[in-house]
């Protein structure tokens, strides 16, 4: 497995993937809905980036001239899109996304995650400042279906706490299926 940046082509496996992920999940946020929640978000200057996971045949890849992986690229099966959302509570680096049902429970969801961690963990530096200056929290979040019994787990190993509805009201979390976790940024 392999994750890398998104490329303009893979907007439409990555919706694909959506549907297929939530028939599984129970968290239902029709296509529609789902391009248009991607269209609204903020393009600024930290956001959002858009990671996915391919199921790479490390057998088919070797390291051409200057150290470039050459090869055919594998199916891609998973993906995380992390964005900044601002409120009155603080900043929130928000990382959603799924894995295909298919390929769960072999690293991959941990893999996005610890990606997505370390490009939160960048903006954030960019962030402290003006954060501390407004008084305001500075977090790392994840949506995981509550559905799947691994999800818990796995945020437990990127030590995210779970945050409870009444905490996260009016944002996209139980109502669609979802547990909201975070992590405070330093």
């Amino acid at each position: 497995m392999r994750v890398r940046e998104a490329r303009p082509g893979d907007l439409a496996q990555i919706r694909d993937l959506q549907q297929q992920a939530e028939q599984i999940d129970g968290c239902l946020f029709s296509t529609a809905a789902w391009q248009d929640w991607l269209a609204s978000l903020d393009l600024g200057e930290l956001g959002p980036t858009l990671f996915v996971l391919l199921d790479d045949d490390d057998e088919l890849n070797t390291w051409g001239q200057g150290g470039t992986l050459e090869g055919l690229e594998g199916e891609l099966i998973g993906y995380t899109l992390l964005h900044l959302m601002r409120d009155g509570e603080g900043y929130h680096l928000r990382c959603e996304g799924t894995v295909h049902p298919d390929h769960r429970r072999r690293g991959g969801g941990r893999a996005l995650l610890v990606c997505a961690l370390n490009r939160a963990r960048l903006w954030g530096g960019e962030l402290e400042d003006e954060s501390q200056r407004r008084g305001l929290a500075l977090w790392f979040e994840v949506l995981l279906p509550r559905r799947d019994p691994a999800a818990a787990r796995l945020a437990a190993r990127c030590e995210l706490e779970a945050v409870s509805d009444a905490t996260c009201a009016g944002q996209r979390a139980a109502d669609d299926g979802f547990q909201l976790y975070r992590r405070s940024l330093p």
